[in-house]
């Protein structure tokens, strides 16, 4: 019986560390990674499917104060009732399916991606209020997760 107890005790820490390496929290799904795109390429995709330009919103990164570097990229631009993003090479085109005073939902087609912004904050507004620069809040939810980000949307209008 003292033989047993002894070898029991040697395992035990063992048994212990087993346990806790089994009960390890699992990792979080990686952030969406969003690259930068241009205005022009978001231009030709619209283009491409013979629409013509009347409103449009470049969104670029912004600090916690929404302020956007002179380096900032640019994550989304919105043509009328799409928004385009890029991610992982390719240029994603997400149509509206609701929009309000302040705030808009798109989805892809596929019903895959979705992303959807609220804006904070209007100012620098035109002389006839045709367009604003704005303070948004941008998230984009995929099957991998979803990202929230602060931009500054430059240029909002027509």
């Amino acid at each position: 019986m003292k033989r047993s107890m002894t070898s029991l005790m040697t395992y035990l820490p063992l048994l212990f560390l087993c346990t806790a390496c089994a009960v390890a929290p699992q990792a979080e799904k990686p952030a969406i990674q969003l690259q930068s795109l241009s205005y022009d390429e978001a231009l030709q995709a619209y283009r491409s499917a013979a629409r013509d330009e009347n409103y449009r919103c470049i969104h670029q990164t912004a600090d916690d104060l929404y302020k956007a570097s002179t380096d900032a990229q640019i994550v989304a631009i919105v043509i009328d009732d799409v928004l385009y993003l890029k991610r992982d090479g390719v240029l994603l085109e997400l149509g509206q399916v609701e929009i309000s005073e302040k705030a808009a939902h798109y989805t892809s087609a596929d019903a895959r991606i979705e992303a959807g912004y609220s804006i904070i904050k209007q100012f620098n507004f035109s002389e006839y209020n045709e367009s604003d620069d704005r303070n948004v809040e941008l998230w984009v939810k995929t099957p991998e997760g979803t990202q929230h980000l602060k931009t500054f949307g430059n240029r909002c209008g027509i």
